[in-house]
């Protein structure tokens, strides 16, 4: 079994290579136009992930992203006596993994699939995330998490009043599945720095 703390930097890593990896080849042989999807929300995620030269690369690594996140939330939550988080994390991964096969996919099935598989993933992962962060009391884990939760809070206007605003949308999602990524960065840090003192 992977070490815990090598678990979760491999859930830090491989998704941000994947993502990232996936857009610089999308981009550097002029399938899609360069840009900072960060500022200017010029792409989704999906979008720059999908091009031919791009999406098995990055199938590839988020399936296993996926499986690598499934099995870490029983062993974060191990000495927690309410396993609802724990599913509710597993459900996240399953749902990722849903909308990673779906990508690239035509038809109504595949569209549903695309939609609400990230939409619960990304509420699963972050209910998860958020759960462990107050409960083991991780001072760094805490801030990632009160920032995801200012971000999500302060989304609902625009989502209200700017509706159908990709760039918005796209904005939101790089900079929210970046903190995902970077709790799990935190975590390592934290283990790695706890390992030190022992």
């Amino acid at each position: 079994m992977l070490n815990l703390r090598f678990h979760a930097f491999l859930i830090f890593l491989i998704p941000v290579i994947a993502i990232h990896v996936s857009f610089f080849l999308s981009t550097s042989i002029g399938e899609l136009d360069l840009c900072n999807p960060y500022i200017d929300g010029c792409l989704s995620i999906s979008r720059s992930s999908r091009q031919p030269i791009s999406i098995l690369f990055f199938k590839s690594l988020m399936i296993v992203s996926g499986i690598l996140l499934f099995f870490i939330w029983p062993r974060i939550l191990k000495k927690s006596d309410n396993s609802t988080f724990k599913f509710i994390g597993q459900i996240g991964s399953i749902f990722l993994i849903i909308y990673v096969v779906a990508l690239g996919n035509d038809g109504d099935v595949y569209r549903f699939m695309r939609q609400y598989g990230v939409f619960i993933f990304y509420l699963s992962t972050l209910s998860s995330q958020w759960y462990c962060s107050f409960y083991m009391k991780i001072a760094s884990l805490k801030l990632i998490s009160y920032l995801q939760i200012v971000m999500t809070i302060a989304s609902i206007p625009f989502y209200v009043y700017l509706k159908n605003d990709s760039a918005f949308e796209n904005i939101f999602e790089w900079w929210l599945s970046l903190s995902i990524n970077i709790w799990f960065l935190m975590y390592f840090i934290y283990l790695s720095n706890h390992e030190q003192r022992q």
